[in-house]
């Protein structure tokens, strides 16, 4: 048979507490049922799961291995109920959306919000992911629908979401003052950039390689706002999404230099597997197609 929850709570209790009473006291167990229930364990595994001392206990090797197995189960039995409990709750139906930073950072939130209003009894899972991550959910069939900023392939169904116009970011007093450049005429500069693994880091990589110039990039953080706050503070120049970091612009002392290169006219595409998808997921899908940011 395998081990009930209310052993495997118990188990953990005791790992963290490092004291079996104490586990058994708010297990509200008795001591003796609690160290029953316990030995059943180690007897399943046909492992020691727990060295016992005068002091409390600790766990083993195998144990440490249990219980982090044993917190992924619990997660998961937690989001379980929460899932039913939409239902109970009346909820008839539930999709999963996916978006890259930039379309968060704009009107998708207004949108959704919106949706939330159309579609009341319908749950929605969101999650922000670069858009390789999106992508790779969406194939696995983790995500519904995604949004993403990635040429469209023949595996998937793409649908145009919006214009995601990327620009130079500079301080006010940087001493570039035109509102357009083409951007080999930038790239003397140092520059604030986010991770490799984000869209728009291979992309003005690319951009210099194929101008035959280096790429100065300095600095490389996680989001667009501490990419703004390093290029307020005088580390170097970057290039984001306009649309996205409006909200820091005049926060930051930020001015925007229109880059006059094609790549720089993204494009961002909702995205869904093309297999027959649920009636949740293509409503939102629609729903966003239909009503573009």
């Amino acid at each position: 048979m395998s081990p009930d929850l209310t052993s495997i709570e118990l188990f953990l209790k005791a790992v963290k507490l490092g004291n079996l009473s104490r586990a058994a006291e708010q297990s509200h167990l008795s001591l003796s049922a609690a160290s029953r229930r316990l030995s059943l364990l180690e007897q399943h595994f046909k492992v020691a799961l727990l060295t016992r001392t005068s002091t409390g206990v600790s766990p083993t090797a195998a144990g440490e291995v249990l219980a982090q197995h044993a917190q992924s189960i619990l997660r998961a039995v937690d989001g379980m109920h929460a899932d039913l409990a939409d239902y109970a709750k009346g909820a008839t139906g539930r999709v999963c959306l996916y978006a890259n930073s930039s379309a968060m950072s704009q009107e998708l939130p207004r949108q959704l919000t919106q949706w939330n209003t159309l579609h009341p009894g319908i749950r929605l899972d969101i999650r922000e992911e670069r858009s390789r991550e999106i992508l790779q959910a969406v194939r696995e069939g983790v995500a519904d629908v995604g949004i993403v900023t990635t040429r469209p392939s023949e595996e998937l169904r793409f649908e145009p979401y919006c214009q995601d116009r990327l620009c130079l970011l500079v301080p006010n007093d940087h001493p570039l003052k035109m509102r357009h450049a083409r951007f080999e005429d930038l790239l003397g500069y140092d520059f604030v950039g986010l991770e490799d693994n984000a869209a728009i880091t291979p992309l003005i990589t690319e951009a210099a390689a194929a101008i035959g110039m280096p790429l100065r990039l300095r600095v490389q953080v996680r989001s667009f706002e501490a990419v703004c706050r390093l290029i307020a503070a005088g580390q170097g120049v970057g290039v984001l999404p306009q649309g996205a970091v409006q909200i820091f612009r005049k926060e930051m002392a930020l001015r925007f230099i229109e880059i006059d290169d094609s790549w720089a006219d993204r494009q961002m595409y909702l995205c869904m597997r093309k297999e027959q998808p649920s009636l949740t997921s293509l409503a939102l899908f629609d729903y966003l197609s239909a009503n573009p940011a």
